[in-house]
């Protein structure tokens, strides 16, 4: 795992992030990827192993992600609203 600092707002796991959310734990892969697209620092040395062992992996769920509906799943279709 890895700690990295975003530079300018970059997707991470699949999530727009920006740079005022501060440090993000997440995976070596997921921070050589947002690494190399000049979008994030590596912060890691930063922290302390024993941080890095209690730090929970970034993970942020989507409406999607949890099976939840969706506002527009919720509304009518336009052409049976007006019979």
């Amino acid at each position: 795992m890895k700690f990295i600092k975003l530079a300018t707002a970059a997707h991470v796991n699949g999530v727009l992030r920006h740079p005022h959310e501060g440090v993000l734990h997440v995976t070596d892969e997921e921070a050589k990827r947002v690494i190399e697209n000049d979008a994030a620092l590596d912060v890691t040395d930063d922290f302390s192993d024993l941080q890095d062992a209690q730090a929970p992996a970034e993970s942020i769920t989507t409406d999607a992600d949890r099976g939840a509906p969706s506002r527009r799943a919720a509304k009518p279709a336009a052409d049976t609203a007006k019979e």
